[in-house]
C-alpha cells in the first residue's frame, strides 16, 4: 500500500528544505528552551554556530529520504537528497572560508 502518492522531485526538494528548519527548531526546544527564541537566533548567528545548528536539523532529511524510498517515491527521495547536498555545500563552503 502506497501511503505517499506524490512522486515529484520538486515536492521532495521543498520537503528537504523545510525539514532542516523544523529540526533546528526542535533542537532549540530540547536544549535551549530556557532562552528567548530571538536571543537564541541572535546568539547562534553572531557566534557563527548557525551551520552546526542547521546541520543537526538536516538529520530529519534522512527520515524523509527513507520514507520516500520505502513508499516507492524515488523522485521525491532524489529531491530530498538534492536539498541535503545544497545544505552540505553551504556548510563546507562556510567552514572553508
Amino acid at each position: 500500500m502506497k501511503l505517499l502518492r506524490i512522486n515529484h522531485f520538486l515536492f521532495g526538494f521543498i520537503i528537504g528544505l523545510i525539514l532542516p528548519v523544523i529540526g533546528s527548531f526542535i533542537f532549540y526546544l530540547f536544549f535551549f528552551s530556557y532562552m528567548d527564541a530571538g536571543y537564541f537566533l541572535n546568539h547562534v548567528l553572531s557566534s557563527g554556530n548557525w551551520v552546526s545548528v542547521l546541520s543537526i536539523g538536516v538529520i530529519l532529511n534522512l527520515g524523509a529520504f527513507f520514507l520516500f524510498l520505502r513508499n516507492d517515491a524515488e523522485m521525491s527521495s532524489r529531491g530530498v537528497l538534492g536539498a541535503t547536498f545544497i545544505f552540505a555545500f553551504i556548510a563546507v563552503f562556510y567552514k572553508a572560508f
